[in-house]
Order: structure tokens, then sequence, then C-alpha cells
């Protein structure tokens, strides 16, 4: 199973309330060249599920667009920092791409792979992607790609 984690892309730093606050344009623009590093990286989920708040909405949204016909499902589990809800939840599909924030995105790379806690911070539009045996896994998995969305190529 290959577990995608994306962090949301730069947001606007107010709005009515945190979980309004949407992307700002050039935070478009990183994702994109970031969706197109996941593409070309070869991974291709089968599901993408994202945080209810607008940012992460619209990230997976944005990525989505790279993968036509891809469902995306909202998830109120990735609004949170539970560890454990997350991967209940990711028990049940295949090959998810995760949409959502900072910190609980690092800590469930880190757990994925068996890090130390708080090894694996995500970037605004950073990217990880994690093989595992199966959730619950029975050993670490094996992280086979990690983006700072600085290294994304332009298109």
């Amino acid at each position: 199973m290959r577990i995608g984690i994306l962090r949301h892309g730069i947001a606007e730093d107010h709005a009515r309330s945190d979980f309004d606050r949407r992307l700002v344009p050039s935070g478009r623009a990183e994702l994109a060249r970031v969706a197109e590093l996941i593409y070309r990286a070869g991974y291709r989920p089968k599901v993408i599920v994202h945080s209810p708040l607008v940012r992460a909405a619209q990230t997976a949204q944005l990525v989505g667009e790279r993968f036509p016909g891809v469902a995306l499902v909202e998830a109120e589990a990735l609004a949170w920092p539970d560890l454990d809800g997350i991967l209940r939840m990711c028990a049940g599909l295949e090959d998810p791409l995760l949409v959502g924030h900072e910190p609980t995105l690092g800590r469930l790379v880190g757990k994925l792979i068996g890090a130390p806690e708080g090894s694996t911070p995500l970037e605004r539009a950073g990217f990880a992607l994690v093989d595992v045996d199966r959730i619950p896994s029975t050993r670490p998995g094996t992280l086979r790609v990690f983006v700072h969305p600085s290294l994304a190529p332009p298109i």
C-alpha cells in the first residue's frame, strides 16, 4: 500500500477564521509544480482524502486536476491531530493521497516509517510517499519520496 501525504499550499495569513483561509496565487502555482512532480514520480492515488479546512480542500482539488477521475473525499479526521484516527481511516483505502496540516502530517510520516517524533516535518506544499505493508502496519514503512516544494521543477 502506498500512502501519499501532502501538506496544503500557502494560504492567506488572515481570514474570518482559520477554517476559511484560502490558497494564495503563489501557493496555487507551487502546488501545480508539486502535483507535476508527484505525477512524474509515478504515484497514482486511488482516492484523494482531504481535511475540511478550505485551504486543504482547495489543495486537493488543484492536485486532483492532475489525476482525472480520482475521487475527492472530505475527512474530518484530517483536521485534527489524531494519528490513530487517521490510520483507522486509511485502513479501508487503497493508495490514498492525504491532504492536511502540520504538525499532524509530519508526525504521521514519522510514525509510518518509524522515525523519531518531530523528525519529518512537511513544509507547505511538501509531499511524502510511504510504502507500508498494510494498516495497521506490522513493520516500519519505506519512505519513497520526500519533496520540499522548492525542489519542484517549473512547468
